[in-house]
């Protein structure tokens, strides 16, 4: 059996033609699978090569810090935080804890008021979170370090409200105590529709 027959016997002609015309299809087919496979491992690795891989959620109670004790901070200034307004009250109390921002929402997820600029995906996500949090921990406040905010909880007017601070570091117990109280004052002032 010589290599003709055997060719045939593969691609089921014995035409010399017929038989160079197959073997450059087969070869041109080879080369292609090889070139998509060579491709796709090159997407691969820069997907997949570049990032780390995904780390394991931690569970609840790794996400919340309490405060860490930092150096002693200069008291929280004395400043009325009820204004005329709903947003100049939110403003004033933005600024007295030196906030990069403030957002007050409710139980459910919704925006009462904000000096942020994604008021609506603070109130639905963080509320939801601080729900989870609190489930785990009952406690007033949360700090989530890896996002850079604080959460707490304010019994204030009809209902009971979110603060939703973001701010690098965590708040101090006296600023916490402190922005829940004007919190409630505020929510006080304007929950029922202006009257004081």
């Amino acid at each position: 059996m010589d290599i003709a027959d055997s060719l045939y016997g593969f691609f089921g002609t014995s035409d010399p033609a017929t038989l160079l015309l197959d073997l450059l299809v087969a070869v041109v087919l080879a080369v292609s699978i090889v070139y998509l496979a060579l491709e796709l491992y090159r997407i691969y690795g820069e997907y997949t090569g570049k990032e780390a891989p995904a780390p394991e959620a931690p569970p609840p109670m790794e996400v919340m810090k309490a405060p860490a004790p930092e150096a002693p901070k200069a008291a929280v200034p004395a400043i009325d935080v009820v204004k005329g307004s709903l947003s100049e009250s939110m403003m004033t109390l933005t600024q007295k804890y030196r906030l990069e921002s403030l957002t007050v929402a409710s139980q459910d997820g919704l925006v009462i008021a904000s000096t942020g600029k994604v008021p609506d995906q603070d109130a639905a996500v963080y509320s939801g979170l601080f729900q989870e949090l609190y489930k785990v921990k009952h406690e007033p406040y949360y700090y989530v370090e890896s996002k850079e905010v604080s959460l707490y909880s304010v019994e204030g007017g009809a209902q009971n409200v979110i603060g939703v601070a973001h701010k690098k570091g965590a708040l101090a117990p006296d600023e916490v105590k402190a922005i829940r109280e004007d919190t409630r004052k505020v929510i006080d002032r304007f929950a029922a529709g202006g009257r004081k």
